[in-house]
């Protein structure tokens, strides 16, 4: 069958007659021998691709079931190498993978974690929104986590301390980091005011503190950067996002490079504003035509993310994409909200002129409710390009927009039942 299709399609592209391709034919043996062989393959080959099409389902699940447990998997070779490496036998080496698979993969996690010697970590931002859960999920272990700050803050914790810190000032970046294991740096910066601007914070304050933990001898260092960051950018914020990456790494070579998506919580600007939105406005204004994507990611899941790479044993990759598991249009994600706390809004689409308009009127104020870069990065798709490494990579599954949402909404309705039944007693 396939030598005549063969002979039949070579005959209509060419125009030979069936008797001038017959004669090519006999004088071409080789050509002849390769297609009857072929032919007589043709059944073969139809069955693999059968069998692909058959096997394409398992090679997809077992693709996410490594994704999974490769994590784990890596801790407990982690585990035996170094019980071989201190002299260990394969027996002990063994009867240690026991005792750990006797508790849960989170306790190997943090034995590997010791095995690296990540015994302290200072936490640029230790009080912002994300730095102080990664100080959280750093304390909870057996690390001791020093937080670098400004300001006088109060610490909770027996495993936890402070320094006052000034990234803009190398001396105190030093003391900062002196006798630290690790460093995370998550100083943020969303509305420039005096000396704070996007580029004295994102790139010139990253790369000192990335400068000074090298010459510190930091084992590791751990950069909190966004998706969409872009040194092209002709946005300000964004540019200076993707050029403070560029600095960081060129001042600490094997920096790993932290990029959320837009984050989410119940203390947060994102998801709580426009809850409250839906709920004051007659009609709620889109950023444009509502169709830019997005990937909203917990917040939580993004510190502990930072605490894993921070405890992992083998070597990190330089950049992780974190985002949550929907991607939604801007729109759909307002539906989404509504429509999970019970509201039915009218929604307006707004030109962006008038957004960054309005936007400028806003930084004027102390807490502006809106800033220009969030106008800007409300223009571009902010979701995980899908070739960096992701939450896969260090064992979690991130949490979805809507649990998280329901979560909050029921916790502020018990409050408002708490402070009812306060006020008639």
């Amino acid at each position: 069958m396939l030598k005549h299709l063969l002979i039949e399609v070579i005959g209509h592209v060419s125009g030979l007659s069936d008797a001038q391709l017959e004669q090519i034919e006999r004088s071409l043996p080789a050509t002849k021998a390769l297609i009857d062989l072929l032919n007589k393959a043709h059944p073969i080959i139809e069955q693999a691709h059968a069998l692909y099409i058959e096997a394409q389902p398992l090679i997809d699940q077992a693709r996410i079931e490594l994704q999974t447990v490769g994590p784990a998997a890596q801790i407990l070779i982690d585990v035996i190498s170094h019980h071989l490496n201190k002299g260990s036998s394969p027996a002990e080496a063994a009867e240690a993978v026991r005792a750990a698979l006797g508790g849960s993969i989170e306790n190997v996690a943090q034995d590997r974690g010791m095995d690296r010697g990540m015994n302290r970590v200072t936490v640029f931002g230790g009080t912002g929104f994300v730095g102080r859960r990664v100080v959280h999920h750093l304390s909870v272990s057996t690390v001791t986590v020093r937080i670098a700050s400004r300001h006088p803050v109060r610490v909770e914790g027996d495993n936890v301390e402070k320094i006052t810190a000034d990234a803009h000032d190398e001396r105190s970046v030093e003391a900062a980091v002196m006798g630290a294991d690790g460093v995370v740096n998550a100083i943020s910066l969303y509305a420039e005011h005096g000396g704070d601007t996007f580029h004295s914070v994102h790139v010139e304050a990253a790369a000192r503190i990335a400068r000074v933990a090298r010459r510190a001898g930091i084992k590791r260092f751990v950069h909190l950067s966004g998706i969409g960051a872009d040194p092209a950018s002709p946005s300000p914020y964004i540019r200076n996002r993707g050029e403070g990456e560029a600095a960081v790494q060129a001042a600490f070579p094997g920096a790993v490079v932290i990029r959320p998506a837009v984050m989410f919580a119940q203390d947060d600007a994102f998801l709580t504003t426009i809850l409250s939105l839906l709920r004051i406005l007659p009609a709620y204004p889109l950023f444009g035509d509502g169709r830019m994507r997005l990937q909203p990611v917990y917040v939580d899941d993004v510190a502990e993310a930072i605490a894993q790479v921070l405890r992992q044993a083998q070597r990190p990759y330089p950049i992780y994409e974190l985002a949550g598991p929907r991607i939604y249009s801007y729109e759909e994600l307002l539906r989404t909200i509504a429509r999970t706390a019970g509201l039915r809004p009218m929604l307006v689409r707004i030109p962006f002129a008038f957004w960054s308009a309005a936007a400028g009127l806003a930084e004027i104020l102390p807490h502006p409710p809106l800033t220009r870069n969030q106008v800007e990065l409300m223009q571009i798709d902010t979701t995980a390009s899908g070739s960096r490494p992701g939450f896969g990579l260090v064992g979690i599954s991130p949490r979805s927009l809507e649990e998280e949402l329901k979560a909050m909404l029921q916790h502020a309705n018990e409050e408002t039942q708490k402070a009812k039944k306060a006020r008639t007693r």
